[in-house]
């Protein structure tokens, strides 16, 4: 079998030769570019996919996106960049939203230090916004990495970040802090935001539904101790379950994002009916053991990861390394609805050996 063939005989419930292993190299990639560490042979989308075949791991992160996103003549979006700061202006007839960001050069990371939303009356604003943008499909892009990729990996089409406009909010329009404090202090102007949010994504699903795409992940990055049990069985768990219900007619895998802590959010996440959860983070980074996670799934469904980022790091030894990852293996072996992935990103301090060391363990499994 090839690193295709393994993904899609978990996702349809058969055991595959050896389990499958696909990892999100993009922020290890990205750091190396920076610091000018990034060998040729590895540029270019030609090279991102060489890159992974050199270590051994299927990838399937980031393909092109399946539509094209314009706003009408009403919403002017400008950025500004100073530095290592960048700010964004929005500017409708309702008035305008802004937002700065700024770029860590220590962790190769963007961070926001202030976001569009800041009280309840840019609510408005941000409903404009979405009721004034045009999407149309766009599969070309999509098809050519499809094809380059081949045996190597599945393409996971992105949904909009986020699906749920609660996560929306929370993780880049208005931050965690000031979404409590709006759903809190005016519940009405939030719910009808998300009301609003979800019926102008109506036309981009539709455009999912129609892609060439086998498999969907809803982007909503996930943690349970900010987004747990009350919050999303109010605002995002009957919303999920509608767009799932859509994709899954259209012939679709899907699954979701959640690459902080499980205790508050997994069991809401196989209520909904995904097919997998993606960048599960076990202990000692997460908030569940390996054997609670089992214990919770009991195979109602796919794990994909518990590979924590951080033990990438050179500040975990290799022999704790490849202790953590037998253990693993030993939890969730070859035919237990199980995807081997990082969770959530091999970072840009990782050694380029302990990677591709992933797959000479696997090959001895």
């Amino acid at each position: 079998m090839n690193q295709r063939e393994r993904v899609l005989a978990v996702l349809n419930g058969k055991r595959p030769d050896m389990t499958p292993w696909y990892a999100d190299l993009s922020y290890w990639y990205d750091g190396q570019k920076r610091m000018e560490k990034l060998p040729k042979k590895y540029e270019g989308e030609e090279g991102y996919l060489r890159l992974h075949q050199d270590t051994g791991a299927g990838i399937y992160l980031y393909p092109p996106s399946v539509w094209k996103q314009e706003f009408d003549e009403t919403v002017n979006l400008t950025a500004n960049k100073e530095g290592n700061k960048t700010i964004s202006i929005i500017s409708t007839p309702w008035g305008e939203l802004c937002s700065l960001e700024e770029y860590l050069p220590q962790s190769f990371s963007t961070a926001y230090k202030e976001h569009y939303i800041k009280k309840s009356e840019d609510l408005k604003i941000m409903r404009y916004v979405f009721s004034h943008r045009q999407v149309t499909p766009y599969f070309d892009d999509f098809r050519h990495i499809d094809v380059l990729w081949n045996g190597w990996g599945l393409p996971d089409l992105l949904a909009p970040i986020c699906v749920s406009p609660l996560q929306t909010l929370l993780t880049r329009w208005a931050g965690v802090e000031a979404t409590i404090f709006l759903v809190a202090d005016s519940k009405e102007e939030v719910e009808r935001t998300i009301t609003e949010l979800q019926e102008d994504d109506d036309k981009i699903f539709e455009i999912i539904a129609e892609s060439p795409a086998r498999l969907v992940e809803f982007p909503d990055n996930l943690s349970g101790e900010v987004t747990g049990k009350n919050l999303i069985e109010k605002y995002n768990l009957p919303y999920w379950q509608k767009r799932i219900k859509q994709l899954h007619q259209a012939g679709k895998f899907v699954g979701i994002h959640n690459d902080g802590t499980l205790r508050g959010s997994l069991p809401s996440i196989i209520e909904a009916g995904f097919d997998f959860v993606e960048a599960v983070t076990p202990a000692p980074v997460g908030d569940l053991t390996l054997e609670e996670i089992k214990k919770i799934v009991e195979n109602k469904i796919i794990i994909w990861g518990c590979l924590p980022g951080a033990l990438f790091s050179p500040v975990y030894s290799e022999d704790y390394f490849k202790k953590y990852l037998k253990e693993v293996l030993k939890t969730f072996p070859p035919g237990s609805g199980f995807i081997l992935g990082v969770a959530d990103q091999v970072p840009p301090d990782a050694d380029f050996s302990r990677i591709a060391l992933i797959r000479e363990i696997l090959e001895n499994q």
